[in-house]
């Protein structure tokens, strides 16, 4: 397996695709069609063209993460996603619609192009039930928290978690991204207690990279629940960002995380999940 960098807003370590180099070869999470060049300049040193990659997994639609699937499946590759998110890759109107009112005039600078998907190209997942691609298994596992539309993929003794185990940058902490509109934390929780049945010896967030670390799940919970704490005592901008300062002892760490998971994002993501079970 080899992890490549994309290089996002030309900085290392925001976001990663992942290779799995089986006998047919395996990407796992695309990037935004943004750092679409880049993908593909890492796949060219691994003996790798575009139309060698004939299976592509992406955790869920976030652009970050799948916004450059379509390329892939217009050079024949297979797109295998949760059934919430299949009908968004296959007509992209209402996820770049909800895109734009997130990032506004900055996505297509941060993310590019999306185009639709065919019909004929999407694989919609099942639950826990493990796809065979000549002899190598992947174990989808759907896990709501940070989007419906959320899986994790687990093979052989790696955990791809997207953004569902978090974001994790170099020596950083294990943060929570929370974008709108999706976020529940409760269901969150269960997600990672659901992954945790695997006993994964390493965990592989697209944010960014793989870690072997037995406390890495116990850690993301205990820091959802602070994030839970946090939005019910305050629902203050300011002190939303002091409360995310108390986190780094470093700042040109914190500037990498702000990159990957934006400040204000965040924020209206937990602020709409604390409105919504208010009432």
């Amino acid at each position: 397996m080899k992890i490549i960098d994309l290089d996002f807003q030309d900085k290392q370590n925001i976001i990663a695709s992942f290779l799995i180099e089986a006998k047919e070869p395996i990407l796992i999470e695309t990037g935004p069609d943004s750092t679409f060049e880049h993908l593909t300049k890492h796949l060219q040193h691994s003996g790798l063209s575009q139309k060698d990659i004939k299976h592509v997994f992406v955790t869920h639609i976030h652009l970050d993460h799948s916004g450059a699937a379509w390329h892939f499946a217009k050079s024949g590759a297979k797109i295998y996603v949760h059934p919430n998110g299949a009908k968004h890759l296959i007509d992209p109107t209402r996820l770049v619609a909800s895109a734009k009112t997130v990032y506004k005039d900055k996505l297509k600078s941060l993310f590019g192009d999306l185009e639709p998907i065919s019909k004929e190209q999407i694989i919609v997942l099942n639950d826990e039930e493990a796809i065979d691609i000549s002899g190598t298994n992947i174990i989808p596992i759907f896990t709501p928290g940070h989007a419906k539309h959320h899986a994790c993929f687990f093979l052989d003794d790696h955990m791809f978690t997207g953004d569902e185990g978090g974001i994790r940058i170099l020596d950083g902490p294990i943060m929570p991204p929370m974008p709108p509109p999706d976020i529940n934390l409760k269901e969150w929780v269960l997600s990672i207690e659901k992954l945790k049945k695997y006993a994964p010896q390493f965990i592989c967030p697209t944010h960014f990279g793989c870690f072997k670390d037995n406390t890495h799940f116990d850690i993301l919970i205990s820091q959802i629940e602070k994030y839970e704490n946090f939005i019910q005592s305050s629902q203050n901008y300011k002190e939303f960002l002091l409360f995310i300062d108390s986190f780094f002892s470093k700042q040109s760490i914190r500037e990498l995380y702000r990159l990957a998971n934006p400040d204000d994002m965040n924020f209206e993501g937990l602020l709409r999940y604390f409105q919504n079970t208010k009432v």
